[in-house]
């Protein structure tokens, strides 16, 4: 019992479950020696699954090598095949404390965390017209019928409140889970940035109003601000398109990267961002159209309202401009002038005139297609063509008056959307109000890659010496390397380890006695923890060692009882680094 107490206490802020379980084991054991009972009563990383260094690269370490590679040398990941990957332990720890942070700002904004099937049967998603979306994995069991493999939960969440919740006192629900999803990418790649397989948080939220699922976007933004403050990398949020989610609302958070598929405009000045799907700009002088060229583009709305777009001919539209102004424009039209003019008595026609800022004011403008009553014409005039920095560069920010627009490459980390009553008027999902009357719940749903993370973190901060892990989400934050086959450096680097324990610190020891002390060092860099203490033959002729910040290369020499006190304050000084984000 002493012993098993003495090996627990030993254990007394470890990281590493699977150590601390197996010293338990062996504390059980009467007849084990002290030196036994030392060898597993530690986070070393001969008794860790870390097979680094194992696998070959071209870029051996160089920064331009992928940060998959380089998750695989260090051995976190392995690759099962084109877009599914698996995690080892230390990737997996990565992605615990991602998943550590995720929860405890769920918590914070009342959310109930639930674990939802990954085999889900098609009615729902038959309901909402997306069974047909060519990512879905569907499969049929033995007796025929049919299932698919969850790429997301909007239709399963829905199906579940619209069976349980009934009255506007059931009201405000966030459901939250954090599990593994499925699509089926036709060219997955980037790693686990875009895979077949993936861990994913999503958060269901449903209210009784328009203007509390706005109070509830709100503080899940304000949410999802703390997450990405708390990994401590900078990140973007842009404004963006809801896609096949769908909804009125919708951002994107990004991490910037040149590995990343997204083109992020942003503003040199202000604040604004967004997807270069849904951007806006106003021209410079130099972009302004001619008055003797413009190009037209017909378009139409659900309720047959003909649209006549004018911009340069040189640019090109974005229909997504277009739909965020009027939601019921449908793009898919293809002769939108003949279907006007099929449709009945032109005269009576609605027709909308846009015309793009870059068109002058006084613009020779081809005729009308038709003959509409000049009472049913409405002109309207905002940015509507693609936005594109690098071929129309000095292109003026529609936010503020200062600002030009800059385009860069990011990863898209999370989204949030405000979906209103799309999943819910389908599925009826309804409520009785106050009043006794029976309404559409209003929803939104918002989601973080957790596994995508892992892969995006390790190449944003990536060098030419390997991984370089934050401080919040580093497996271990210390890792103290010992010379091989030395019982006096391991004795000092067990004493250290507890004394780094003691004050809050995670480390692990490196005691691989079948690598060599230079391999060691150089694999203590590219494992990418905070802070590296090395204990070698500089130690054992002087009684100092030296503690390395793995992000900046600085190095500090200290004695046995300064250590603790050194690593503490390279810590704080990475911790406040990450709190500076933005």
């Amino acid at each position: 019992m002493l012993a098993m107490k003495a090996v627990q206490r030993l254990f007394r802020g470890s990281t590493s479950g699977l150590v601390a379980r197996e010293a338990n084991c062996y504390a059980q054991l009467p007849h084990q020696s002290a030196k036994t009972l030392t060898t597993v009563a530690h986070s070393r990383l001969s008794k860790l699954y870390v097979p680094s260094g194992t696998l070959s690269s071209k870029g051996s370490g160089d920064v331009a090598e992928s940060s998959t590679d380089i998750l695989i040398r260090a051995g976190y990941i392995r690759k099962s095949s084109a877009g599914v990957y698996s995690l080892l332990p230390l990737g997996l720890l990565v992605q615990k404390k991602l998943i550590s942070i995720i929860d405890r700002n769920m918590y914070m904004t009342g959310a109930s965390e639930v674990s939802l099937p990954a085999l889900l049967t098609p009615a729902p998603w038959q309901t909402t017209g997306r069974w047909e979306n060519t990512e879905i994995y569907k499969l049929e069991d033995s007796s025929g019928s049919q299932f698919m493999l969850a790429p997301t939960h909007e239709e399963e969440i829905t199906s579940i409140i619209s069976n349980e919740i009934d009255s506007f006192r059931q009201l405000p629900v966030r459901l939250y889970q954090i599990g593994r999803k499925y699509r089926d990418e036709i060219r997955p790649r980037a790693g686990m940035m875009r895979g077949r397989e993936f861990v994913m948080m999503d958060l269901y939220t449903f209210d009784t109003s328009v203007e509390n699922a706005m109070a509830t976007y709100d503080d899940i933004r304000g949410a999802y601000d703390s997450i990405f403050r708390s990994i401590g990398i900078e990140f973007a949020v842009s404004e963006a398109d809801s896609g096949s989610i769908g909804g009125d609302l919708s951002h994107e958070y990004h991490y910037i990267s040149s590995a990343g598929e997204d083109k992020l405009i942003r503003c040199t000045s202000c604040d604004y961002a967004a997807n270069s799907e849904i951007a806006s700009s106003y021209p410079s002088d130099e972009h302004m159209g001619s008055s003797d060229d413009v190009a037209v583009k017909y378009g139409m709305l659900q309720d047959g309202t003909l649209l006549v777009i004018y911009y340069p001919p040189h640019r090109s539209v974005n229909d997504n401009l277009i739909k965020r102004h009027f939601p019921t424009y449908d793009s898919e039209i293809k002769d939108p002038v003949a279907l006007a003019i099929e449709s009945g008595d032109t005269m009576l026609q609605r027709l909308i005139r846009i015309y793009d800022e870059r068109v002058p004011e006084q613009s020779s403008l081809p005729d009308l297609p038709l003959q509409v009553n000049i009472g049913n014409i409405t002109t309207l005039r905002f940015p509507c063509v693609e936005v594109d920095p690098v071929e129309f560069p000095n292109e003026q920010c529609p936010y503020c008056d200062e600002g030009i627009l800059e385009s860069t490459r990011a990863v898209e980390v999370g989204h949030t959307f405000y979906l209103g009553t799309k999943y819910s008027k389908p599925l009826n999902a309804v409520y009785k109000s106050e009043d006794g009357s029976v309404k559409e719940i209003e929803m939104g749903c918002y989601g973080i890659g957790v596994s995508r993370l892992v892969d995006v973190i390790a190449d944003v901060t990536k060098d030419e010496h390997g991984l370089s892990w934050p401080v919040s989400v580093s497996p271990f934050e210390v890792i103290i390397v010992t010379k091989p086959k030395s019982e006096e450096a391991d004795n000092v680097a067990t004493e250290l380890y507890q004394k780094l324990t003691d004050s809050g610190c995670e480390p692990i020891i490196d005691d691989r006695d079948e690598k060599s002390f230079g391999w060691k060092l150089s694999d203590a860099r590219f494992l990418g923890f905070p802070v590296n203490v090395i204990i070698g033959n500089k130690y054992l002729k002087s009684g100092k060692f030296d503690v390395e910040n793995r992000r900046t290369g600085e190095r500090f020499e200290c004695i046995l009882e300064d250590a603790a006190s050194t690593v503490s304050s390279i810590l704080h000084f990475e911790r406040e680094k990450m709190r500076n984000v933005v």
